[in-house]
């Protein structure tokens, strides 16, 4: 159990230069994930419904699409690397907002109002 902890926690740290994205308005279907950090990459997910129900093998081959700022970095970059970074901060983001989802579910959060405010 306490290598289980620490490798959660290795997990935890190294997501820190990471960012969940997305568009719901324009593509609901996707997401895509920021790293800040060198090389920084984003990683486009066309289909989030597929890469949620993914292994490892399929995100890396089929599903994550890696898109470095400076094309550049891609010679010297670890893809695996970036790649297993990618994939340990979207479980660990899912699974906080199953977490918050169930903290929240039964609380009175949407009063009705849609919060767009007239232009």
């Amino acid at each position: 159990m306490q290598e289980i902890t620490s490798i959660r926690q290795e997990a935890i740290e190294r997501s820190a230069s990471w960012w969940y994205c997305d568009n719901i308005v324009c593509h609901p279907e996707q997401i895509g994930l920021l790293r800040m950090d060198f090389p920084r990459v984003f990683i486009l997910i066309r289909d989030y419904a597929e890469s949620y129900f993914a292994s490892f093998d399929e995100f890396r081959a089929h599903i994550a699409e890696v898109n470095f700022f400076d094309p550049s970095d891609r010679d010297t970059a670890d893809l695996e690397d970036i790649l297993t970074d990618a994939w340990n901060f979207l479980s660990l983001q899912e699974e906080e907002e199953e977490r918050q989802a169930e903290l929240y579910e039964d609380d009175d959060l949407i009063q009705g109002a849609s919060g767009i405010t007239e232009f």
